[in-house]
């Protein structure tokens, strides 16, 4: 897919109700869901956390992480709630299953100047990403702020390098 295309994707996201999971990808809010990644991160998955992700069982909301925002959409995340990932196929189209860390290692021509990034690019900081959406701002799933898939202004955070995503078409 093109850049333009990624991106119009991502800003998709936008239209439904999200919150940020540890280890989700697009996935509908559900106990099960709940029960898995309590179980595979419970140091991150407190009774505080645990919680509030109850309340929104049943509520049509979708889970994304900072990555997992990234590799749902280009493992074709579609919004489908009668689907476990929401549509995604898990590691389909050659997206590998890494995490932010990883996936930065993944991108093409990346720096650490700022200066020249192009809508779509990740953006990426030790344990988080984002993707540059242009005009100064960014596409991320994070705790903070609104807590789930949310646009942010590219200063708000001290990111440190950007990069072409492979799978990705920038044009």
């Amino acid at each position: 897919m093109t850049n333009k295309e990624f991106i119009e994707k991502l800003l998709n996201v936008l239209n439904y109700k999200t919150i940020y999971m540890w280890g989700t990808f697009g996935s509908p809010v559900t106990e099960e869901l709940l029960i898995e990644k309590s179980n595979q991160y419970p140091n991150w998955y407190n009774p505080v956390r645990q919680r509030l992700l109850k309340s929104l069982i049943n509520k049509n909301y979708f889970a994304f992480d900072c990555v997992g925002l990234i590799k749902g959409i280009l493992w074709g995340w579609s919004g489908d709630k009668s689907k476990y990932h929401g549509g995604a196929i898990y590691r389909s189209n050659s997206v590998p299953d890494v995490n932010a860390d990883g996936m930065i290692k993944k991108c093409l021509l990346v720096t650490d100047n700022l200066d020249h990034i192009l809508p779509g690019e990740a953006v990426w900081m030790p344990g988080h990403i984002g993707v540059y959406l242009g005009d100064g701002k960014v596409i991320e799933s994070t705790p903070r702020w609104k807590n789930g898939v949310q646009i942010t202004s590219i200063e708000v955070r001290t990111w440190k390098k950007h990069g072409k995503l492979p799978w990705v078409k920038y044009e």
